[in-house]
């Protein structure tokens, strides 16, 4: 007998990563207030860092016991994300950070609405994994202007 989406629920989740610098600064706030907000990230330099995150997908429609077709759903990924941010600046590089500061909440909400035209899955969310004690998740219900 072949189980229907309503009658299971189960999710994939899939682990990506990419490597990016980034500076956590407004000109909204002088140099002095930047340093305070943002600490070592207002670094006139920028920092680098390798970013984890997982997004979680479910079934849409059919799924002949998949949730999703892996190599589809990879190369998605890969360019919808990974090849916008991977070794890039995300300040000077990447257009949704050229007026919103990339602080990893942030980051998380721009890989969500990059992903979400996923067009065989639903995607349930996104946990950016920042470093082995910061980790951020969205699943998209609130729906806010970045800062």
């Amino acid at each position: 007998m072949e189980l229907h989406a309503t009658e299971v629920k189960i999710e994939l989740g899939r682990r990506y990563r990419f490597a990016a610098s980034h500076r956590l600064h407004t000109e909204k706030l002088s140099e002095e207030e930047n340093a305070r907000v943002f600490g070592k990230c207002a670094n006139p330099y920028g920092t680098g860092t390798t970013m984890c995150w997982r997004s979680a997908f479910r079934r849409r429609g059919p799924g002949y016991g998949m949730i999703a077709n892996l190599a589809e759903l990879d190369n998605f990924v890969e360019r919808e994300v990974i090849e916008v941010f991977d070794h890039h600046s995300l300040n000077e590089d990447v257009a949704a950070f050229r007026d919103v500061v990339p602080t990893t909440e942030n980051l998380c909400m721009e890989i969500y609405s990059r992903l979400k035209s996923f067009p065989k899955a639903n995607l349930e969310r996104v946990r950016v994994q920042e470093t082995t004690n910061n980790s951020f998740e969205y699943d998209g219900s609130q729906k806010g202007k970045r800062s």
